[in-house]
């Protein structure tokens, strides 16, 4: 009898359909733009947007499978990695973009992480890396309203005409753009609010005129809220340190520490290592006696052992509960047998 009981549990566990264990190799997209992405499949070609397969001599349409030596066709997929600047990683046997690269939206292809004015772009980010005053238009990286390209960087224009740099002496730490025949800021300044002369950037918390000011010093989504700098909504204040100065920034700058607006990291997002999921915000002060909310586990963020998924959001939970959450096999089978000694014994 009880080796029966212990069948029909084993049946019960096998029959759940919330434990399957979703593993890299299922991570394979039918969808397609080209016919490229679909050779992992027997006898695939991309048709309307969606990988369709074919019965081998016979042309009719059949379930796509796939090769013998599958490749994966997604960013997070099975090794080998057969898109360009992708690596496979030795601990997870995944393909995640190599450095300095970040996958596309598609997760089909790893772009460059940062993009200088006039190159490709896909992300705003791609190009504010590069330069905070440039985002991505039209699939290409350009300068934003108010600044113009010079020597490669986007510097702040201004309304006074010039034709060489001297007749810009009165605007402070300007020179003459002469492409458009007017003064511009040099790098690490800005135009003020009614763009007649050069002003320093503002920090974190510093009084500001405009957006501009903050984004000199918190990066291209630091923004001027209420007349102090602070970071848009996306974004949080992540205190940075031993920061490298940028060879345009003033000598004079503190680059000890750095306060700059970083994305706040999505539950799900591609990472290699525990810090891309770690939000290090100035507003909470951990001193590391706090767990982080998410770690890097088979490539992508998800919530710590002290930490449960709601809302989309990893949220604190006691630690007994976090352990119950993080293994839900051996809670649903602590309940089966207790289901079944009640049934068996009576009780």
């Amino acid at each position: 009898m009880p080796i029966m009981m212990l069948a029909w549990i084993a049946v019960l566990l096998a029959g759940l359909p919330g434990l399957r264990i979703c593993r890299a190799e299922d991570l394979l997209e039918l969808s397609c733009s080209s016919d490229a992405q679909c050779a992992q499949f027997e006898r695939g070609r991309c048709l309307d947007m969606v990988c369709t397969c074919t019965a081998r001599g016979a042309g009719e349409r059949v379930t796509c499978a796939p090769l013998e030596k599958k490749l994966t066709n997604i960013i997070g997929g099975p090794c080998p990695c057969p898109m360009p600047h992708a690596d496979c990683h030795p601990r997870w046997d995944q393909c995640l973009c190599s450095a300095g690269h970040v996958p596309s939206g598609d997760r089909r292809r790893c772009l460059p992480e940062a993009v200088a004015p006039g190159g490709e772009c896909e992300f705003h980010r791609q190009c504010q890396l590069a330069d905070r005053f440039s985002s991505c238009s039209g699939g290409q990286c350009i300068c934003t309203a108010q600044f113009e390209l010079h020597e490669g960087r986007c510097l702040a224009v201004l309304q006074s005409i010039c034709g060489v740099d001297k007749d810009c002496g009165s605007c402070g730490a300007s020179l003459c753009l002469t492409k458009v025949k007017k003064c511009g800021c040099a790098a690490g300044y800005v135009h003020n609010h009614n763009m007649t002369k050069c002003v320093t950037g503002s920090g974190y918390g510093a009084s500001c005129e405009h957006s501009a000011q903050c984004k000199v010093k918190l990066g291209g989504d630091g923004k001027c809220l209420d007349h102090l700098c602070g970071c848009r909504p996306s974004h949080y204040p992540r205190r940075v340190a031993n920061a490298v100065a940028k060879e345009w920034e003033p000598e004079e700058e503190d680059q000890r520490e750095r306060i700059t607006c970083e994305p706040i990291v999505p539950f799900g997002a591609l990472c290699l290592h525990d810090d891309q999921c770690r939000m290090q915000s100035l507003l909470v002060e951990t001193n590391g006696t706090v767990p982080a909310p998410m770690v890097c586990k088979w490539g992508e963020c998800s919530c710590s052992e002290n930490h449960r998924l709601e809302d989309n959001k990893c949220i604190r939970v006691e630690s007994g509960a976090s352990r119950m959450q993080h293994h839900p096999r051996a809670f649903l089978l602590l309940a089966l047998l207790q289901f079944t000694m009640i049934l068996y014994y009576g009780v």
